[in-house]
């Protein structure tokens, strides 16, 4: 289980190094002193389960997991000194939520509960191709790596008569983001997290829906996500025909070689 620690404070991270220390199944891969630089290093180098401090200095906790693409979302644990968060937390699917200090066996027991979810999602994955033979599962997992026709038309621009205003609803309440607000959409399933002005919204949508909903300047830069092309502050390249997009505001998406043609015709 690859794990990262998320505090800026040093005595807490050593802490939890140690009690982590103690578990043989436990690679400690890295340990990061606030919000942005978990941002960073977390889409570079994704993990299984990350603790996560929630009040720091500048980003918090929450932050964190908002900025992040959720293809390279962690399972979270919150490890802080303040209860009060635990809902919200939990509203962001969080796996656990340990107070400081914390015990040796309180976070083994937040350990097996994150070993457990990932032993569920790999045996999911697992159930969806077992009906297939060799040769078809490696065609299906081709599949999911590459990008279908209509998706891969070069720019990649997303088309749509739908401009202004995109309507969110929750419950009795109808919120209408305006569209030069957003900076990046990225897919939870049936769900889609829309992060405009430093808060995510989420709505109950397809990729393939949403598209359609679109103006032009947004583009799709992955397989779930979508990026405001207006937001876009700097551009690095990666190994493998990769990329990565710096957000105004703060937030880095990871551009993957399918959909390079759209980077490369905006920096053209």
């Amino acid at each position: 289980m690859r794990v990262a620690i998320v505090d800026d404070e040093p005595l807490a991270r050593d802490y939890l190094k140690r009690i982590l220390s103690k578990f043989s199944y436990v690679e400690l891969v890295a340990c990061y002193n606030n919000g942005r630089q978990a941002i960073a290093g977390l889409q570079a180098d994704p993990v299984d389960v990350a603790f996560l401090d929630i009040q720091m200095p500048g980003l918090t906790g929450i932050d964190v997991i908002k900025s992040l693409q959720s293809d390279t979302m962690p399972l979270m644990v919150f490890a802080t000194a303040y209860s009060e968060f635990a809902v919200e937390a939990f509203e962001l699917h969080a796996v656990d939520y340990i107070l400081k200090p914390f015990s040796d066996e309180r976070v083994g027991e937040a350990l097996s509960r994150c070993q457990a979810r990932l032993e569920q999602s790999r045996g999911m994955d697992e159930k969806e191709y077992s009906g297939l033979g060799a040769s078809r599962k490696a065609a299906a997992l081709a599949a999911l790596e590459s990008t279908p026709a209509q998706d891969t038309d070069s720019p990649s621009v997303i088309r749509s008569t739908d401009v202004g205003k995109l309507a969110i609803k929750d419950g009795q309440h109808t919120l209408l983001l305006a569209m030069e607000d957003i900076a990046w959409v990225d897919a939870a399933g049936d769900y889609m997290c829309v992060h405009a002005a430093g808060e995510t919204h989420i709505l109950r949508s397809t990729m393939k829906e949403l598209v359609e909903r679109l103006p032009e300047n947004f583009v799709r830069i992955h397989r779930s996500t979508i990026v405001n092309l207006e937001k876009i502050e700097s551009v690095v390249g990666l190994p493998k025909g990769e990329a990565q997009l710096s957000i105004v505001g703060g937030g880095a998406l990871k551009v993957s070689r399918n959909f390079r043609k759209a980077i490369q015709n905006l920096l053209s």
